[in-house]
């Protein structure tokens, strides 16, 4: 995952994970779902592999704080 997708923590720069385009991308935001500005699809916050790789780094850290 690009670093710069999770460093800047502002409304110009937030971005998602699109599947249909395969990549992180600009979103719009209803009340429940975002949107692709691209290709209008739903995206979600990460990508499977980002997902995965937090979810392994997260646990990792719960087991250092033990």
């Amino acid at each position: 995952m690009d670093n710069a997708s999770i460093d800047h923590r502002d409304f110009y720069h937030e971005q998602k994970w699109c599947g249909q385009c395969q990549t992180y991308v600009r979103y719009l935001m209803s009340v429940n779902r975002s949107y692709c500005i691209d290709c209008g699809s739903q995206v979600r916050l990460f990508s499977k592999e980002d997902a995965m790789r937090f979810s392994n780094d997260l646990e990792k850290r719960k087991w250092k704080a033990s």
